[in-house]
């Protein structure tokens, strides 16, 4: 995505002169009850994502099965399930056998709530009073599905240390599908949409290669490889290479401290998940908190949420580095 003034190559978002809409329309997406309504839509998506998270692991159908308590297998009535309201009213646990649900449930729906609102403020309020039209409404989806995507890639990596296909390949080929028909959409044309998806695959597997070749262990899995083709399907070159770069820079930021001191990044051990592969390889005690495992997606994501978040600041600021104003 590219902004206004930005010297990154790419599409702008925004047209060159202000486009008519009806004042109705305008004073209805404008108004705060748009807002808290795109509020409850990320809720609603946030309370969807819980149930990825916990299915796809699992290798549950996702489907329209009911929701039930992971203790007494009790399926969840409707009003029991209303995003944010239910776990508040039931303190967090099942009405039937008064098990205490995880915390994570309110979390990724509140995040889904947050992110809903902000990315309408970015893609629709922002762009409606600088004349750029109701384009924005697609915007705000196609980058409100990246951003839950990347929501449920970081909880099932930190689980089950697997990127999920179901969900990175199918959002990845949207946003080629989009760059196609309207780049101005997600501000990428297809040529940098394909090139970075494919650039981000290919560098994780030719890595993953080399150390299965010259160690006999992989180093990276094809998961982050895919993950980088979504991501860079969505953002470009730049956001490819902010992504690993980012990425790369905070993992080791977060990691060694957190590892340092007795603490865990994933939720589980690789081997409880992935049994006692060979090409897994060993943690090296000899080699400290450096020779530690850890998922990389989680980090990944982080930085992918930073570009989607933070877009026009970065680009103001490596327009400062590269060019000086």
């Amino acid at each position: 995505m590219t902004w206004p003034g930005s010297p990154v190559s790419g599409v702008s978002p925004y047209p060159e002169t202000p486009v008519y809409v009806d004042p109705a329309i305008l004073e209805v997406l404008l108004s705060p009850l748009a807002q808290i309504a795109a509020f409850i839509w990320g809720l609603l998506w946030g309370s969807f994502c819980n149930v990825l998270i916990w299915r796809i692991p699992r290798g549950e159908r996702v489907g329209w099965d009911r929701s039930r308590c992971g203790s007494c297998d009790a399926q969840i009535a409707w009003y029991d399930n209303i995003p944010l309201l239910s776990y508040l009213l039931l303190r967090g646990r099942c009405r039937r056998c008064k098990a205490k649900f995880s915390a994570r449930y309110l979390v990724v729906e509140i995040v889904g709530g947050v992110l809903s609102f902000a990315l309408y403020m970015m893609h629709v309020v922002v762009p409606l009073m600088a004349g750029g039209g109701t384009v924005g409404l697609f915007a705000w989806q196609l980058w409100f599905l990246f951003s839950m995507a990347l929501v449920v890639i970081t909880y099932v990596d930190l689980d089950a240390w697997i990127i999920p296909d179901e969900v990175v390949l199918p959002v990845g080929v949207v946003g080629l599908l989009v760059a196609a028909i309207r780049p101005a959409w997600l501000g990428v044309s297809l040529v940098e949409a394909a090139a970075a998806g494919l650039t981000g695959w290919a560098l994780v597997a030719g890595l993953r290669w080399l150390y299965l070749k010259t160690r006999g262990i992989e180093a990276l899995g094809l998961g982050d490889g895919k993950l980088l083709f979504m991501i860079g399907a969505f953002t470009g070159p730049f956001g490819l290479v902010w992504t690993l770069g980012a990425g790369a820079l905070q993992g080791l930021l977060v990691s060694i401290p957190t590892l340092a001191f007795g603490g865990q990044i994933a939720n589980t051990e690789l081997e409880d998940i992935h049994g006692d592969d060979p090409q897994l390889g060993e943690e090296d005690p000899d080699d400290g908190v450096m020779g530690r495992r850890v998922p990389f997606g989680p980090f990944l994501a982080l930085a992918a949420f930073e570009l989607v978040l933070l877009r026009p600041q970065l680009d103001r600021l490596f327009s400062w580095i590269l060019y000086g104003y």
